[in-house]
């Protein structure tokens, strides 16, 4: 369900929605969700910079209103708060033609260097300080230890096979193994590296320690954003912390580079408070048409969701019911 909006003949804006089937009390519903609904931390429209992004976005809603026969709600959730799309589905929503829902979900810590301080690590966490540099000397007193950037399309293979090794290695004997011991996986991996690259998007950073490879960070930057997606470590030298060097290394680049934001993705683990971070969300819309069976499905979303129903002895009584019936 691939809506592409054009101005002549020029393709200005794309919006990938699927389109799927689900049952409740015997009634078919369709839904249109983003594709990559739970895989992504973001979920935005491909949209071109030389048009007006608003009106670009109500020709799309124009045209799900006059389709609204083919889907029943829209579940879009990703959307960071503010954003461009978080804004004009605000508007929107006052207009009357589909019906709204916003809540928020997802933390998404980051770092943020456009408060005028001269110097980022005064908002770092103390300790986490004190045992970076703790660590950061003794390597450096016993050997050499570099931090680099993939600068060459070469590079990029070479450096993410090692992130695959790492990365299996990490997580081998747990419940969670890596999804990079698919062939699939891998060569998907690269090729999205590789086409981010292409676009000065890829952000592939690594530490290496006496010309051996001992962390690496495969991210994503848009030049004024650096986003942490995820990182890989040689368990070798797991004692010296070097996943939390390697995140050192990166914010410190970041602001001397003069970027805006360090982004930690969705997520709200301990770990990422400790790097000084303010919380953004993720916002989630329900979009409901005009139709019968759509604003019986809206009714029964807001009483789902509203603070009567969600009162403790309500959702015990439910449990206890749902436990009965089986």
């Amino acid at each position: 369900y691939i809506i592409e909006i054009k101005n002549k003949d020029q393709t200005i804006g794309i919006f990938p929605f699927y389109l799927y089937k689900r049952t409740l009390a015997g009634m078919s519903i369709y839904v249109l969700k983003p594709i990559g609904s739970g895989e992504s931390d973001y979920l935005t429209p491909v949209i071109s910079k030389k048009y007006a992004t608003e009106v670009t976005l109500q020709s799309v809603f124009s045209r799900l209103h006059e389709e609204k026969k083919t889907w029943d709600y829209i579940d879009w959730g990703e959307i960071p708060e503010n954003s461009f799309l978080d804004t004009v589905l605000r508007k929107q929503s006052y207009l009357g033609k589909l019906l709204f829902k916003r809540k928020k979900s997802d933390i998404c810590p980051f770092i943020n260097f456009t408060d005028n301080s001269d110097d980022f690590k005064i908002k770092l966490n103390k300790n986490l300080m004190k045992e970076i540099i703790k660590k950061d000397r003794r390597l450096k007193k016993e050997g050499k230890l570099v931090f680099s950037i993939v600068q060459s399309d070469q590079e990029i293979e070479p450096i993410m096979n090692t992130f695959f090794t790492f990365h299996c290695e990490r997580w081998s004997n747990t419940d969670t193994p890596s999804k990079y011991r698919n062939k699939e996986e891998r060569d998907y991996a690269i090729r999205t590296a590789k086409n981010l690259f292409k676009s000065n998007l890829l952000h592939l950073a690594y530490l290496k320690y006496n010309n051996e490879i001992i962390a690496i960070d495969f991210g994503m930057t848009d030049g004024k954003k650096l986003y942490l997606y995820l990182h890989a470590i040689n368990i070798k030298y797991k004692k010296y912390s070097v996943g939390q060097l390697l995140t050192y290394y990166l914010i410190e680049h970041a602001f001397k580079e003069g970027y805006q934001i360090v982004d930690f993705l969705r997520g709200d683990e301990d770990y990422k408070k400790k790097w000084g971070t303010d919380e953004n969300f993720n916002v989630k819309y329900m979009i409901f048409n005009q139709s019968i069976k759509s604003k019986i499905l809206y009714t029964l979303y807001k009483i789902r969701h509203s603070k009567t129903f969600n009162q403790p002895f309500i959702l015990k009584r439910i449990s206890y019911l749902a436990t009965e019936d089986k």
